[in-house]
């Protein structure tokens, strides 16, 4: 299972510089943190290996945004989502994960990643690579090594935290570039998202039998066989509000990938991300977020539609941590009404910033793009706070890390529809496991990240417990 750093000459000594002091790391890490695994399941190799892996990641979803979405989605007139419905569905098992990394008990999508990528835990920043500087081998190698094909589909950057936490080794995750570059070496067969600034030209031409789509009018003509990247933005796939028709869904991208992947003769392994929850969440951005993990709910339907029939799929259906803990906040018909307010949004918070700085930096712009993107009228009291925070780069809130441009924003509105942020950060908090499948049968109530390694592994038919 583990891999020497030279094996990987692409990861020069030049870019472990600076890494060495994660060992001293370890040294100091309390003692609490080596009492908070939960016990390891005992998992055991299944009489047939599993076929197929599908590992469904909401980054960042906790039960804040989960009820969101769920209650957005009764506002348009539909029973629930398709997680509630998962839930209620015996043939789901249900656990509760840690989330914690090596040095602290807020993780980073890096090291909780790794935590399903590897099976330890590392430290924040980190992707597959250990405190001791080791590089074990990430759990798509595996599965490849294993003679199964392999894919991702993220809303993200490809190169990001989490796609990259299921085959790339590097000490630090801004090392996109590397990434990349690992992705191709290592042979990914599907790989679709964002991130096409991380692609040159020239690294592209490295790899002549790779099948290059760009819109989803190329995704649609891919051929049908072949290694498959898709790159349909810059940097990440816009928000689900803001996606032009040049920009496949999340469904769409994960659609693709199954069909493709499921004619392997030997199976696949899949990882698919809802990567710009997250991202939402960071900004406080509710409708953003809303509208982004509904089209997570969507691409877990069709998944649950496309295995209805199989008894060869393990899925999962997870989060890496929990972001700003969202939530409804006014009582009764007041908090009805209000949240209301964020069925008419037109644009994220990402949207504001990309028109805003377009032309004139004044208050009277910034709320008149805020307005038209919300569909929501400011107060003058509104727009004093958010001229305090934009135009007189004065503290707001009391609490020093709530005083950007957007968590004020995303206080503003909440006084209109009710939705509020407890920080722009992850929290510690706790989250869901849903497992059906060959391989989730052992699956306890508590588990810690780490566990759901062992899973796959002892699915594949390449691991067990001891």
């Amino acid at each position: 299972m583990s891999s020497d750093r030279s094996e990987h000459p692409r990861l020069s000594r030049r870019h472990l510089l600076g890494i060495g002091a994660s060992g001293a790391l370890a040294s100091a890490m309390p003692a609490s943190f080596a009492r908070a695994r939960a016990p390891t399941p005992r998992w055991t190799k299944p009489a047939k290996p599993v076929r197929n892996i599908v590992f469904l990641v909401g980054d960042g979803m906790g039960q804040g945004v989960l009820t969101l979405a769920d209650m957005m989605l009764k506002l348009q007139g539909q029973e629930s989502s398709h997680y509630r419905a998962m839930v209620e569905n015996q043939g789901f098992r249900r656990a509760t994960c840690m989330t914690h990394s090596a040095d602290g008990w807020v993780t980073d999508s890096s090291a909780a990643g790794s935590a399903w990528g590897i099976g330890e835990h590392i430290n924040n920043g980190a992707v597959n690579f250990t405190l001791d500087e080791r590089t074990p081998e990430p759990i798509l190698v595996t599965a490849r090594n294993a003679g199964k094909k392999t894919g991702l589909v993220t809303t993200t950057r490809i190169t990001h935290a989490t796609p990259a936490s299921f085959f790339a080794n590097v000490p630090k995750r801004s090392m996109e570039d590397e990434i990349a570059r690992q992705l191709l070496d290592r042979r990914i067969d599907v790989a679709l998202g964002g991130g096409q600034k991380h692609f040159p030209d020239a690294l592209l031409a490295e790899h002549p039998d790779l099948s290059v789509v760009r819109t989803a009018q190329e995704l649609g003509n891919a051929p049908a066989r072949g290694q498959l990247l898709g790159l349909f933005a810059k940097s990440h796939c816009p928000y689900a509000l803001d996606r032009p028709e040049t920009c496949p869904t999340l469904r769409d991208m994960t659609m693709t990938a199954l069909s493709r992947l499921d004619s392997a003769p030997d199976g696949f392994v899949l990882q698919i991300e809802g990567g710009r929850i997250d991202h939402a969440a960071h900004d406080n951005d509710a409708a953003g977020l809303i509208y982004d993990q509904i089209a997570f709910d969507e691409t877990i339907g069709a998944v649950l539609e496309w295995s209805k029939d199989r008894d060869d799929t393990l899925i999962v259906v997870t989060a890496d941590h929990v972001t700003s803990n969202p939530g409804l906040t006014f009582y009764g018909r007041t908090g009805k009404q209000s949240f209301k307010r964020l069925q008419s949004a037109r644009h994220s918070f990402e949207w504001i910033s990309s028109e805003y700085r377009k032309g004139e930096k004044s208050l009277d712009r910034f709320v008149s793009i805020a307005q038209e993107a919300t569909q929501i009228e400011f107060t003058d009291d509104d727009k004093a706070s958010l001229g305090r925070v934009l135009i007189e780069k004065q503290q707001v809130d009391p609490f020093n890390v709530a005083n950007g441009v957007w968590m004020v924003l995303g206080s503003v509105i909440a006084n209109h529809t009710g939705v509020a942020f407890l920080s722009p950060n992850h929290t510690a908090d706790h989250v869901e496991v849903l497992a059906a499948g060959p391989g989730s049968e052992a699956l306890p109530g508590f588990i810690d990240n780490i566990h759901l390694h062992g899973m796959m592994l002892a699915a594949l038919g390449v691991a067990a417990s001891p």
